[in-house]
């Protein structure tokens, strides 16, 4: 199954380009990171429409994953999607970064998820849950195969990212794929280093720091 990480520039709204350009250079799953349809835009007023979000994702035909603001129930979660053929999963981050004062505007998820994907049962953890290594190994233990980690991670911390994916795959003996952005959003430089990890802590693909670009694994 060839999957293509896309490292995008935070600053670029237009996520159905990426996921088409992964689908015409002929992927079968196509990842975006963290708030990867809006960048790290905190206000509600400016979220768009989850009906308009599905809509979007309807346009492509091949299984994807996207972070995305979700405003439901009155409140606004850190979400990611799995879409595929009009059948989704969500999960809803549970660790928020108070330095970016998160808690502020979104609501804390509450329970981890297993997606059931054509890559099999997979685990999501968003960006800050990166440092909770108990969140990892009960995915883990409930079958995960996979763990993906989509994220906004800061350049100035992206040394604490490389070690954190590496340490979480040989823990849990597991593979690892961070999915992070490029680019300056006004307030915070993001660092990329998007990669896969093997469970033996093998770094089998990677991208650099500043560009935009699709790392593409064989999972």
């Amino acid at each position: 199954m060839r999957v293509q990480l896309i490292q995008k520039n935070i600053n670029q709204k237009d996520f159905v380009k990426y996921l088409k350009m992964a689908e015409d250079s002929g992927a079968d799953f196509a990842c975006l990171g963290e708030l990867s349809t809006s960048g790290c835009r905190y206000n509600v007023k400016e979220v768009e429409d989850f009906e308009s979000i599905l809509e979007k994702l309807s346009q492509i035909n091949i299984p994807v994953m996207v972070g995305f603001p979700h405003f439901r129930d009155n409140n606004l979660y850190n979400s990611y999607i799995y879409y595929e053929s009009g059948a989704y999963q969500i999960y809803d981050k549970i660790n928020l970064f108070e330095p970016m004062k998160e808690s502020k505007i979104y609501k804390s998820g509450k329970e981890i998820k297993l997606f059931d994907t054509v890559i099999g049962k997979i685990g999501v953890l968003i960006c800050y849950d990166l440092r909770f290594p108990e969140l990892f190994k009960k995915l883990s233990d409930m079958g995960a195969k996979i763990i993906f980690v989509p994220a906004a991670f800061p350049r100035e911390r992206i040394d604490d990212w490389k070690r954190l994916l590496v340490e979480r795959a040989v823990e849990n003996n597991i593979y690892i794929c961070g999915i992070n952005a490029v680019g300056d959003d006004g307030k915070n430089e993001f660092g990329g280093t998007t990669m896969a990890i093997s469970p033996s802590g093998k770094i089998i693909a990677k991208a650099d720091e500043i560009n935009e670009k699709n790392v593409e694994v064989d999972l």
